[in-house]
C-alpha cells in the first residue's frame, strides 16, 4: 500500500541523495554550470535515477519513460510510473529570474497536467536552478517559490544576496490559473566551498511536488 505521505517521503529522500549528484555535475562542468546553470536532461534525468533508485529500494516496480517534446512542452518530462502511481519530472532552468521565465514554468506545468493520464494517483515533480544575479527579478525567487522569505535570509545576505519579497508565488498562480490547491516547495543549496565546505547560496535549486489527483 502507499499514501501521499510515504511518496513524499520517498521524493524527499531522493531529493537529498540527488544534490550530492548536482555537487559532482557542476563541480565536473565548471565554469559551464556557473555561467548557465546545468542542462535540463542532467537535471530531469539525475533526479529520475534517484527516484527510481528510492522506489526500487522500497520494492515498487517501476518504468521510466520520457514524454515526447512538443510545442507546448519545451522542457524535459520524465515519467516513473508503478503499478499504483505515476509522477511526472519537470526539469527546467531560470536563465532568468523575470515574470515571462516564470510563467514560463508554471505554463510547463499545466500542459504536461493535460497531458498526462490521471488514471491512478499522479504527482508532479518540479526540479529547476537558478544562479542568483544582481536583478530584482532574482531576488525575488525565494519567496516566489516559497511564498515568502526563507527564514535564513541573514546566510544569503552573508553571500552577497539581499532576497526581496514577491508581489506573487507560484502556488497562487497554479491554483488561480489551473485549479491546482496543493503542493510542498523547497529550497536546496547542493554546493559547497572547497576551501571550506560552506553553502554556496548564489545557486540555488529548487523542487516541487505537486499532487494532481485532489
Amino acid at each position: 500500500m502507499f499514501s501521499e505521505q510515504l511518496i513524499s517521503e520517498y521524493l524527499s529522500t531522493s531529493i537529498e541523495q540527488f544534490q550530492q549528484d548536482c555537487s559532482t555535475l557542476c563541480a565536473q562542468h565548471y565554469p559551464t554550470v556557473h555561467n548557465r546553470g546545468m542542462r535540463e536532461n542532467h537535471l530531469g534525468k539525475a533526479l529520475c535515477r534517484r527516484i527510481m533508485a528510492t522506489l526500487q529500494q522500497a520494492e515498487h516496480d517501476a518504468h521510466f519513460s520520457q514524454l515526447k517534446n512538443d510545442d507546448q512542452i519545451s522542457q524535459p518530462v520524465f515519467v516513473i510510473e508503478t503499478s499504483d502511481f505515476a509522477i511526472a519530472v519537470v526539469a527546467h532552468r531560470l536563465l532568468s529570474a523575470n515574470k515571462a521565465c516564470r510563467a514560463g514554468l508554471v505554463s510547463s506545468i499545466a500542459n504536461v497536467k493535460g497531458t498526462l493520464s490521471l488514471s491512478k494517483p499522479t504527482y508532479i515533480v518540479v526540479v529547476a536552478d537558478h544562479w542568483f544575479d544582481r536583478s530584482k527579478a532574482s531576488k525575488e525567487i525565494p519567496a516566489w517559490w516559497l511564498g515568502q522569505l526563507p527564514t535564513n535570509t541573514s546566510d544569503y545576505a552573508g553571500d552577497g544576496i539581499k532576497l526581496m519579497e514577491s508581489a506573487d508565488n507560484i502556488a497562487t498562480q497554479l491554483d488561480n490559473e489551473q485549479q491546482v490547491t496543493s503542493g510542498q516547495y523547497h529550497l536546496h543549496h547542493p554546493l559547497k566551498r572547497e576551501s571550506n565546505n560552506k553553502t554556496v547560496h548564489k545557486y540555488l535549486l529548487l523542487s516541487a511536488f505537486i499532487p494532481l489527483h485532489k
